[in-house]
C-alpha cells in the first residue's frame, strides 16, 4: 500500500531531522499559528504566531530541472489510469512510485534543503520551522498539486504538459481499440441498423460509484460565472443519488433474481 502524500513528506523530514524537535512543532501545525503561508517553486515562506510573537519562516529547496520534469511527465503519461487521474484533478498517491522510477523525487534531502526562522532559537528546526513543515504535510495532502509546484511545475503547466504527450498514445489507443470490432461498415447495415439482434442478451451492466467523484465538475474546473464554489454545494446531492440509484438497481436486480 502507498503511502499518502502527508506521511511521505513527514517521513522525508524526519529522515535527517531530530524527531523530539519535530514534535515540539506540532502545536503550531494550524491556522491559528501559521500566517501568510506562500508557496513558490523552491521556496515556502510564512509567519508562525508563538503567544505575542511572530516570527518569520523561510524555507529553500531547489526544483527540480526542465529535464527530469520531461522524463516525469513522460513516465506519468505512460501510465493510462494515473494519468487520466491527473487529467480529472486528482493525484493518486501511487503517482509517487511511479516518479521515483526515473530516479527523482518531490520530497527533501538534508544537502539540499535550508529553513530558517527569526526566533532566537539557532537549532534547526526550531518548533516554528517545524510546525510549517507539519502544517505544510496537511496542505500537500488535500492538495498535492501544491507539492509539484514547490517542486517546479504549476497544476496548468503539468496538465498541459501531460495532454501533450498522452495525445499521439490516445490517437495510437483509438486505432487499436477500432481493431477490435469487426462490425460492417455502416452503409451495410442501413436496413437493421435499429433491430436489436440476439446479442442484447450478452450485454450486461455493473453500475457503481465512479472511482473519482465528480469527474466532470473537476474536469471543467471551477465556472467563470459565479463564486460559489459548486462541487461542495452539489456533491451531496450526487452523492444521495447515487446511493438511491444504486440501492434502486440492486433491489431490482434481486427481485429479477427470486
Amino acid at each position: 500500500m502507498s503511502q499518502s502524500w502527508s506521511d511521505a513528506w513527514l517521513d522525508a523530514l524526519l529522515a535527517f531531522s531530530h524527531p523530539g524537535r519535530m514534535r515540539r512543532g506540532r502545536r503550531y501545525a494550524n491556522d491559528k499559528a501559521i500566517k501568510d503561508l506562500e508557496i513558490k517553486p523552491g521556496e515556502i515562506k510564512a509567519k508562525v504566531k508563538d503567544g505575542r510573537k511572530t516570527y518569520m519562516v523561510d524555507i529553500h529547496y531547489p526544483p527540480l530541472d526542465d529535464n527530469t520534469w520531461e522524463d516525469i511527465i513522460s513516465h506519468l503519461a505512460s501510465q493510462a489510469l494515473f494519468s487520466a487521474k491527473l487529467l480529472q484533478g486528482e493525484i493518486p498517491s501511487e503517482v509517487m512510485e511511479v516518479i521515483q522510477q526515473t530516479g527523482a523525487s518531490l520530497f527533501p534531502t538534508a544537502e539540499a534543503l535550508e529553513a530558517q526562522c527569526t526566533c532566537p532559537d539557532w537549532e534547526t528546526p526550531c518548533k516554528h520551522i517545524a510546525g510549517v513543515y507539519y502544517y505544510l504535510a496537511e496542505r500537500f495532502e488535500n492538495d498535492p498539486f501544491q507539492l509539484f509546484y514547490f517542486r517546479g511545475r504549476a497544476k496548468d503547466e503539468l496538465l498541459n504538459a501531460l495532454r501533450a504527450h498522452r495525445s499521439p498514445s490516445q490517437n495510437s489507443d483509438a486505432a487499436e481499440i477500432a481493431l477490435l470490432f469487426n462490425d460492417p461498415p455502416l452503409e451495410q447495415s442501413l436496413d437493421h441498423y435499429w433491430k436489436i439482434g440476439p446479442a442484447i442478451h450478452t450485454i450486461s451492466f455493473h453500475p457503481a460509484k465512479p472511482e473519482i467523484p465528480m469527474p466532470h465538475f473537476k474536469r471543467l474546473g471551477r465556472p467563470a460565472f459565479t463564486a460559489l464554489d459548486l462541487v461542495d454545494l452539489l456533491k451531496p446531492v450526487y452523492d444521495t443519488v447515487t446511493e438511491k440509484s444504486l440501492a434502486w438497481v440492486h433491489q431490482k436486480s434481486e427481485k429479477d433474481h427470486d
